[in-house]
């Protein structure tokens, strides 16, 4: 057994293709067939169901990834702590995000000082966030859930109050909507998971307001495109806000739960400098909140 080999699976494994895999790794697709072929023949296994393009884990490729896995994490830790010393003048960073604008944000103001160091960024939802950074599979993550489990550090970026997206007509005026307003004019939902969500279900219990959601959807540039369309109003924390000239924003009068975001990472992880230079960015990060994004999204003008 040879680590191009388990290399080899393990990008097969993770990327659910040969072709990908071979992508990821910068090796041709036979290449990365032969090596997992020549595994699999050493120890006389099957690791991968094949049909057509099509490759599914058998159960022990699924084991085998586990500790694949961990064999990875921990040679990647041993990178970071081996170059922990050195120049921040190379070097990567993986980052996960559920609301991409504070971390591109982040990223920009990274690359003035360091242009050299690559990150990737993934956006998923605020508890898978913190689930990647848990399992090593990301190195920082910025989210709204704060990081309650002892193994994760947080250090807040940025806290807001929601506001509501409605259409750009006549039927809303800058004041804003109080509450019982706003679930007249039919609300719209996010999923169950989503922050922003759990934020408005809290303002509406606070107030013994119950209410039927004209839709539910799972992203917030599908919420913001139905609000368009005129298919109802909806919430969300000022700096989601895509712009959009059919939609505007206006206060939810009397909010009072707060949007948090946090950048987070392993407490007890290996010396990065990358990490420490990234969390030192956060002060200067922290955004002037609803006042001045409200206005960054004005009433278009008839």
């Amino acid at each position: 057994m040879q680590y191009v080999q388990l290399r080899a699976f393990h990008a097969v494994a993770e990327h659910g293709s040969f072709s990908r895999a071979a992508g990821a790794l910068g090796l041709t697709q036979p290449a990365i067939s032969d090596q997992v072929r020549r595994l699999e023949q050493e120890f006389g296994v099957t690791l991968f169901n094949r049909r057509g393009r099509v490759v599914e884990l058998t159960e022990l490729g699924r084991r085998l990834l586990l500790t694949t896995r961990q064999m990875f994490t921990y040679e990647r830790n041993a990178r970071q702590l081996l170059s922990a010393e050195g120049a921040l003048d190379a070097g990567s960073l993986l980052m996960v995000t559920d609301a991409p604008d504070l971390a591109v944000k982040i990223m920009a103001a990274f690359r003035m000082h360091y242009p050299n160091v690559i990150i990737s960024l993934s956006i998923t939802n605020a508890e898978a966030c913190l689930a990647r950074v848990l399992d090593n599979t990301a190195d920082m993550a910025i989210c709204a859930i704060y990081p309650s489990d002892s193994r994760i550090r947080g250090q807040e970026l940025r806290r807001e109050k929601l506001m509501a997206i409605v259409p750009d007509t006549d039927d809303f005026d800058e004041h804003g909507l109080t509450f019982s307003e706003f679930v007249q004019y039919g609300p719209i939902f996010r999923e169950a998971q989503s922050v922003t969500q759990r934020l408005l279900s809290r303002e509406l219990s606070r107030r013994g307001i119950q209410v039927t959601p004209t839709l539910l959807i799972d992203s917030r540039e599908g919420m913001i495109e139905a609000v368009a369309h005129g298919l109802g109003v909806a919430a969300i924390s000022p700096s989601e806000f895509i712009g959009n000239d059919r939609v505007r924003l206006v206060p939810l009068i009397g909010a009072e739960e707060e949007m948090i975001e946090y950048i987070v990472s392993l407490a007890d992880r290996p010396p990065s400098n990358l990490l420490d230079a990234l969390h030192a960015l956060a002060p200067d990060m922290k955004a002037s909140s609803v006042s001045t994004l409200a206005q960054a999204a004005p009433r278009r003008k008839s």
